[in-house]
């Protein structure tokens, strides 16, 4: 008996250290907007102020159940040298919203707000590696659904609206439910090695196609402040589990030899978060 009390004090810490600790997503308070009063709210605000408002809503906590349940992703990834790793991470089942369970709206904002909600959440934007492996494994597969650009109504709250229910419709017509890993539906605003050198930059990716193919490769010629309704925040935690040891994503992306693990660029990452400028 004392040898196996023993033995299960030796094994505690191993077992500790290949735990990822859970997103630190608030909980949702009562009397929280519903994703169709915080929309209506935004249509008026200027961008400053409705970036504003997306970051206090989500760093609350006013975000539907769903997207706290997050899907453990597991895989062998290959790192500079050729080396093999086992890489399992948490993502979110879905893109970033405000509101509840019942009414709530997927949000587009910009980097910067994004950063913000991640650092609040204990979690990280993703690469275009990873939005790859996301949309493999994803349990859903929606095509994605396009607006003609009409001057600038792709930027405003009503477009937003108008493609989260054209998204909602889709679901429904696949006998589909939110909380399932969904794909397809919006690009990824993503980390990149060119952080660094465009600082006023927003690097986006993905929007895959029913064939598996983006729509988007990855590009970095909007401004930061730029968004529009097909922009989504997908994050994952800040932390994985790399060969039964819990890693932190910026130092796997920052590592000249594992960054390959996490990115399908050329280089590491000398940044690994979008700053404020």
């Amino acid at each position: 008996m004392v040898i196996r009390f023993f033995l299960i004090l030796l094994l505690i810490p191993l077992f500790a250290q290949s735990q990822i600790h859970p997103l630190q997503i608030p909980n949702r308070k009562p009397n929280s907007e519903t994703g169709t009063a915080f929309m209506t709210r935004m249509i008026p605000l200027s961008m400053e102020e409705r970036e504003e408002e997306i970051y206090k809503a989500l760093a609350e906590g006013n975000l539907p159940d769903f997207l706290r349940k997050p899907i453990q992703l597991k895989a062998p990834f290959e790192d500079a040298n050729g080396g093999i790793h086992e890489v399992i991470y948490e993502v979110m089942p879905d893109y970033l919203a405000v509101g509840s369970s019942d009414d709530f709206c997927r949000i587009p904002m910009n980097p910067h707000t994004a950063q913000r909600i991640a650092n609040v959440f204990g979690a990280s934007l993703i690469t275009a590696k990873i939005s790859d492996h996301i949309y493999e494994n994803a349990e859903v597969k929606l095509d994605p659904f396009f607006y003609k650009p009409v001057g600038r109504e792709n930027e405003s709250i009503e477009k937003f609206i108008l493609h989260n229910e054209q998204i909602e419709k889709q679901i429904a017509e696949e006998n589909e439910k939110n909380g399932p890993l969904i794909a397809g539906i919006k690009k990824d605003v993503i980390l990149s090695y060119h952080l660094k050198d465009l600082p006023e930059k927003v690097v986006i990716y993905g929007w895959h196609k029913l064939d598996g193919n983006p729509i988007q490769p990855v590009y970095n010629g909007h401004v930061d402040w730029y968004v529009d309704y097909s922009h989504g925040i997908r994050l994952m935690n800040n932390k994985v589990i790399l060969d039964g040891e819990v890693v932190s994503v910026a130092q796997i992306l920052s590592d000249p030899i594992l960054f390959k693990l996490l990115s399908n660029e050329d280089q590491p990452m000398e940044q690994t978060e979008y700053l404020e400028n």
